[in-house]
């Protein structure tokens, strides 16, 4: 049986004062008289007492932790954003914390500092279900979409809309007029993204035509079709924060695409993994990417560079969002240099997967 931990009680006993002179001596705050501090910390070193860190995190009603919200941890996009905060919150003196299966009302029971959210849809819920009634710092990763969140909630943005707007003008520059998108939501969905293509497209194509050009993997997009059901987040009832499989529907995306024989000569996706998928999905049908039909996406993951050929891409820098997160929040939690509002600019990033038509 192992011995019993020193305690501060033990040290005031020893020293003839009280629990909270030791405290002040230790901690190094407070007036303690000079004997009596170096009485005090001869004898914690004596006795080998160590600091318990729940009893000072309580104490000091800090925890050095933070907590990353994620339901979606099969996106390389918020992982790549998770490295990014701990690499930041490791710097600080922070441990950053994943969870995202636990209900937003169990969230008041754990023990961190702050909360960081991936995206504002996300953010919109907690903060109406339980933000608004049980404080506690929170930053939100932020995309330009519609969302209903209280100022009083940082952001750390990226121009969404701006990014497609990149992607469209580089593709237009290698001789791609007609260009497709692949989408994972259906066609009423408010994402920047697709605001942004829809007024290209319609420009290039009209009114009337234009809509086919969507490759929109979705129930409400591809009712009657058996290739949605294995997508559990096109499921009945299902909920909008689960695990999304961007990977497949750019696989059946692909095929949609050679179903209705566009004449696109390529295809910007969503996002990084629904690309990926199209590139596999195609080269399952023996279609040759780039040279048949070229694929861009949008993120700019680390996945990408593992794929053949490589992905050209927006670079959205997921790392550098995830540390800004986490710089704010903590400044938040110290109470310092307070910031509501982070811009990231999107950058053009090359790969192999877009073919040059004006060579």
């Amino acid at each position: 049986m192992g011995k019993k931990p020193v305690t501060r009680k033990d040290i005031a006993e020893l020293c003839e004062v009280s629990i909270s002179v030791v405290s002040r001596a230790l901690n190094n705050s407070g007036y303690v008289e000079e004997s009596k501090r170096k009485k005090i910390i001869a004898t914690a070193e004596r006795l080998g007492y160590v600091p318990q860190p729940v009893a000072m995190s309580l104490q000091e009603r800090r925890t050095k932790q933070i907590l990353y919200y994620c339901k979606d941890l099969s996106n390389g996009y918020y992982i790549d954003m998770y490295r990014g905060m701990c690499q930041a919150a490791n710097e600080r003196g922070y441990l950053v914390t994943v969870n995202g299966v636990m209900a937003f009302e169990c969230i008041k029971d754990t023990m961190v500092d702050g909360i960081i959210m991936p995206n504002e849809n996300m953010t919109s819920y907690y903060m109406k279900k339980v933000g608004k009634n049980y404080y506690l710092p929170i930053v939100s990763a932020s995309f330009c979409n519609v969302a209903d969140i209280p100022k009083s909630v940082p952001l750390v943005e990226v121009d969404m809309y701006k990014a497609m707007e990149i992607a469209l003008n580089y593709l237009n520059n290698m001789g791609h007029k007609i260009i497709a998108y692949g989408f994972p939501y259906d066609m009423n969905n408010p994402n920047s993204r697709y605001l942004a293509y829809k007024n290209y497209i319609k420009k290039v194509i009209g009114n009337s035509r234009w809509e086919k050009y969507v490759l929109a993997i979705h129930k409400n997009e591809m009712k009657n079709d058996p290739r949605i059901a294995p997508f559990s987040e096109d499921l009945p009832g299902h909920s909008m924060y689960q695990e999304e499989d961007f990977f497949g529907k750019g696989k059946v995306a692909a095929q949609i695409f050679m179903e209705r024989k566009l004449d696109a000569t390529a295809v910007i996706c969503f996002n990084d993994e629904f690309a990926i998928g199209m590139i596999r999905g195609f080269q399952e049908l023996g279609v040759k990417v780039p040279d048949q039909i070229s694929v861009m996406g949008i993120d700019g993951t680390g996945i990408r560079k593992y794929l053949s050929p490589t992905l050209t891409t927006i670079n959205m820098f997921p790392q550098k969002q995830g540390q800004e997160c986490a710089n704010i929040l903590i400044d938040m939690i110290e109470k310092t240099n307070r910031r509501y509002m982070v811009h990231i600019k999107p950058k053009l990033q090359l790969g192999e997967s877009v073919k040059n038509l004006r060579v």
